[in-house]
């Protein structure tokens, strides 16, 4: 795909410019993880266990690279404002689901996806734009989100973070994971769906992080997401769960 070459080229430049730029003192490395519970497809009521792994490297220069969860990314921008960088997600695959009549459809293998992000912090406000494309052929197509949000140092013990975000997405990706074919109709008894490009959920997070110690911290992260447009409970495999989707998770980090 057209897209998916300039987004690869757009990576390399930027990884190009990374290597290029001055080497950085590491100021903070903290890697942790814990357990989270997420739906066990975009659109399910069920709900399933899975591991959040955490890594946070802190420049002295602005920069960064954080993991959590399934998504990686690192700004290279040297600022105390500005970022710009990278980003990978991994989505699992849809295949094995609770739901009988959703997984008697076609299976949606794992995507690998890589994409950019930009925005700013500033005064503890923060505004981001992210976009991701599908590298493989799971569902060979892009979507973007706009979040944004405040960061609370509450006192030396406590932050809290609370966020909101909207995700906008493709023809490809709302088809794959929204829709039903004419052959996922016969297998699976659903009726068929064209699903649409447009805005699919509207959603807001909350983290907390509690210092217990200088080396250990405690994290908690929830988020809510209301699925939109197509992806409302018009599509009949949204309608099989449901189009409010919870995320949580609670974490153990150690500092460096």
């Amino acid at each position: 795909m057209k897209i998916r070459k300039i987004l690869i080229e757009f990576l390399m430049l930027l990884a190009a410019v990374c290597l290029m730029a001055p080497a950085a003192q590491a100021a903070d490395v903290s890697v942790g993880g814990g357990i989270g519970i997420a739906p066990d497809y975009e659109g399910s009521s069920d709900y399933q266990a899975v591991p959040v792994p955490f890594a946070d490297i802190k420049f002295g220069n602005g920069m960064y690279v954080k993991l959590l969860g399934l998504n990686l990314r690192a700004n290279l921008i040297p600022s105390d404002m500005w970022r710009l960088g990278p980003m990978y997600n991994y989505r699992p695959e849809r295949d094995n689901v609770d739901n009988n009549a959703v997984d008697d459809m076609k299976k949606v293998s794992d995507a690998n996806e890589l994409g950019i992000f930009g925005g700013f912090e500033y005064n503890n406000w923060f505004v981001f734009l992210e976009f991701l494309g599908d590298t493989g052929n799971a569902y060979e197509g892009w979507y973007s989100r706009l979040k944004g949000g405040y960061n609370w140092r509450i006192d030396n013990s406590w932050a809290l973070s609370i966020g909101a975000f909207t995700t906008y997405a493709d023809d490809d990706y709302m088809q794959t994971y929204f829709g039903v074919s004419g052959r996922d109709s016969a297998r699976s008894g659903l009726n068929r769906y064209n699903a649409d490009s447009g805005i699919k959920d509207v959603g807001i997070n909350l983290a907390v992080n509690w210092i217990i110690t200088q080396s250990w911290s405690a994290k908690g992260i929830t988020s809510y997401t209301q699925l939109v447009g197509d992806a409302d409970d018009g599509s009949p495999v949204v309608d099989e769960g449901s189009e409010g989707q919870f995320f949580g998770a609670a974490l153990v980090v150690y500092n460096f």
